[in-house]
């Protein structure tokens, strides 16, 4: 079972210096504009010659597939560019899939600033706590929102961690809407135990590394979305959130805890 299981999936490295971005793997563009993959075996033929095992590969996804076109474009163009692209061939039931991994450039600026205010996010075991400030750190609104998947009944960690995922890819579009950054702490967890509820809850939760899923997906989210993150220290923020905007505003301490963070976020802190 773990043979067969490991046998899956293949990935193949991509080098920019390679023809067509892979040394084992090449992506063909046909001139009728399908595509075909071409695998280079480990074993050579008796000949000495190398064998390259060819098929028709049939690109579904519409934005990968205009991003691959400009690439190959580029491979074209007189002086053709460098562009590595990375092979995971996985076999399913319905037959075999490939995934392309390429190196998206970013677009010149960013969509949002901390002019007019931030909003910040603070990470929970099942929710995320989320306040957006004015300028001078004033709380115009603050929300929870939850993941049932990782909370205490019908725990679903893969559930839980799509919501999650879910749930940021709309934060980061209102926070492009507004022109807002986007305020999240630096999550080491060293630092981020010393401010959790001391329970088996929490502990099981950043042993499960939603954490690190949390961290990459706003990442890859602000990315896409031109919108630009700052992390701030996480020391203690729970702590003043009680000490101060918990006791002002009648918050509880992950929405007070959201708004400090915004508040570092603007330099108040």
């Amino acid at each position: 079972m773990f043979i067969r299981n490991r046998n899956r999936m293949m990935y193949l490295c991509g080098k920019n210096d390679e023809k067509n971005g892979n040394q084992l793997c090449h992506l063909i563009r046909m001139e009728d504009g399908s595509w075909q993959i071409g695998v280079l075996p480990v074993l050579k033929s008796e000949k000495g010659q190398d064998r390259i095992i060819t098929g028709p590969v049939n690109i579904t996804h519409t934005p990968g597939l205009e991003l691959l076109s400009q690439v190959f474009d580029g491979y074209e163009a007189d002086q053709p560019m460098k562009q590595a692209i990375s092979v995971r061939i996985l076999r399913r039931k319905k037959g075999y899939y490939v995934q392309f991994f390429l190196y998206l450039p970013k677009q010149d600026g960013w969509n949002t600033s901390s002019f007019e205010g931030v909003i910040g996010l603070d990470f929970n075991a099942d929710h995320i706590a989320l306040c957006e400030t004015d300028r001078k750190g004033n709380i115009i609104y603050a929300r929870r929102i939850g993941f049932p998947g990782l909370g205490r009944k019908n725990h679903n960690y893969d559930q839980g961690i799509d919501q999650m995922r879910t749930a940021i890819k709309k934060i980061t579009a209102e926070a492009r809407s507004k022109g807002k950054d986007l305020i999240i702490e630096d999550l080491d967890f060293s630092a981020k135990k010393s401010d959790l509820q001391k329970n088996k809850y929490y502990n099981r939760m950043i042993s499960q590394l939603a954490y690190s899923q949390y961290t990459q997906a706003v990442k890859r989210r602000c990315f896409k979305d031109n919108v630009d993150l700052k992390i701030v220290d996480p020391a203690y923020t729970s702590k003043k959130a009680e000490e101060t905007v918990c006791r002002e505003h009648g918050i509880n301490v992950h929405l007070g805890a959201a708004c400090i963070i915004a508040r570092r976020g603007l330099g108040l802190f």
